[in-house]
């Protein structure tokens, strides 16, 4: 038993966010001195506007191996780099540590539950619903941060632990994404590269979200059940002392005021704004951070907080993430030290090379995979699409392969494993709210990964045998 114990504990600590992000950017500065160097050109795209590589034009370069300085240098300039999102979970999460001195997530978990009267499971599909259809629709990510604290009340109140809050919350979101039905930022975008009417194939695209969906449900709510049944089984037992220590009677307890109702309706503005902001002005993390610092202070006004203990209650909130934002900005050195390596093009070069002349049914399945693993260090949608669109466009046109399903082979492909990337931001700062350390996330997401990845293949599958179109 010792033994177990032992190995156990050697892979869990091999397993910590850190630890594993930290492994990955020496290894990756190792690549830099045994892959050659190399890069595409980058030229402006008439369609999107955007930079996007040069599909003909890759081309050797001098090798550009990071260094000892550069790599000690990769982790802060991560940190620079991804500041505005690490600043935004800082504010979110201090935002929501005044809501929740005013007791306003308590009572409105008492009054959803009394209204659900014992149909708690039927939260799981509208919730995963909701996460979705906004992920699907306006590229809901980031934002999915501002519900996890709720969700974790809620969790708590009906027995279940951090992982079903944290997997309600985001695989909700990814659930959407994978599937992009008219995601502006990786459909939007691919389909602006590959020339193809925005947002087409949208009717394929909403079957095998819904399928997405049901999958997503059933695997969350097995999982809730299992540990309801048995606390001992849940991932998390024992991890998080406080939580196990939480007094449900608080939820049960607590009283839905009128103050609360202000509140409510504070909240429901304050999202209104960000959704408008978002989609009409392009506001991102910055504009995003401002308006949840200024929630949190009107909600503490309204509530009757002294400034002083407003601003307490913020540093008190910000101060319990720190361990899980600083995550996101490590994480970015690894695609820091490619970048300076100039490795990735080369990666991206070979592996599409290798796609060029097998069969179609083969080859867009390879696409899929080709993106499934690149999605591991360029999780942007963004910028995978303007990475490897203008190539895997060509190789579609030359193999008789439709561009719709070389579009799906790519919003498939890089949604997939933000699951388990740890150059995820999103991921990782759900995983920081919710308290999950990455390690039991890792061994809890499996089953929903390689069900996401059979979804994928089918879908390229399918989307292959029937010729999607138009073209």
């Amino acid at each position: 038993m010792e033994i177990q114990a032992k190995k156990k504990n050697k892979w869990e600590n091999i397993l910590n966010a850190y630890v594993l992000v930290c492994g990955i950017i020496i290894f990756s500065a190792l690549m830099t001195y045994f892959v050659p160097a190399g890069v595409f050109d980058r030229v402006v795209s008439p369609t999107t506007h955007k930079k996007v590589i040069a599909p003909e034009s890759f081309h050797l370069v001098e090798n550009t191996p990071v260094t000892f300085t550069k790599l000690m240098s990769s982790v802060p300039r991560g940190l620079e780099e991804a500041g505005s999102i690490i600043f935004l979970v800082f504010i979110i999460c201090g935002a929501f540590e005044v809501l929740n001195k005013t007791n306003f997530t308590t009572s409105f978990i008492n009054v959803a539950l009394k209204k659900f009267g014992g149909r708690e499971k039927l939260l799981f599909p509208v919730i995963v619903a909701v996460f979705s259809f906004f992920s699907a629709t306006w590229g809901m990510a980031e934002e999915v941060i501002i519900f996890v604290p709720i969700l974790l009340i809620l969790c708590k109140k009906l027995g279940y632990d951090e992982l079903v809050a944290a997997g309600l919350a985001y695989c909700g979101i990814r659930a959407g994404h994978i599937n992009g039905m008219m995601n502006p930022f990786n459909v939007g975008v691919a389909q602006n590269i590959a020339e193809l009417p925005i947002y087409s194939g949208l009717w394929y695209r909403s079957i095998w979200c819904v399928i997405t969906m049901i999958v997503t449900t059933i695997i969350l709510v097995r999982y809730a059940t299992k540990i309801k049944k048995d606390p001992t089984q849940s991932y998390m037992y024992g991890v998080n002392e406080d939580w196990e220590t939480f007094d449900v009677s608080e939820v049960d307890n607590a009283e839905f005021n009128n103050k609360h109702k202000i509140l409510g309706l504070l909240m429901i503005a304050t999202f209104t704004i960000l959704i408008i902001g978002v989609i009409k002005f392009g506001w991102w993390f910055n504009e995003m951070s401002g308006l949840f610092l200024v929630f949190g202070i009107i909600a503490g006004l309204i509530y009757g907080f002294q400034v002083s203990t407003i601003a307490d209650y913020f540093i008190l909130g910000a101060k319990g993430i720190v361990g899980g934002a600083l995550i996101v900005g490590v994480a970015r050195g690894i695609v820091i030290v490619l970048q300076d390596g100039q490795i990735i093009d080369p990666i991206i070069f070979y592996a599409t090379n290798l796609l060029k002349d097998t069969p179609k049914l083969i080859a867009v399945n390879g696409m899929y995979v080709f993106q499934w693993l690149l999605n591991i260090i360029i999780p942007s949608g963004t910028a995978q699409a303007a990475t490897t669109m203008p190539i895997m466009v060509p190789i579609s046109d030359l193999l008789g392969i439709n561009r719709q399903v070389a579009v799906l082979a790519f919003h498939y492909g890089d949604g997939v494993t933000n699951l388990i990337t740890p150059a995820c931001g999103p991921l990782m700062a759900c995983l920081a709210v919710a308290r999950v350390p990455f390690n039991k996330w890792m061994k809890w997401v499996v089953p929903m990964l390689i069900a996401w990845t059979l979804i994928g293949f089918a879908a390229v599958t399918v989307g292959q045998l029937i010729n999607l179109g138009p073209f």
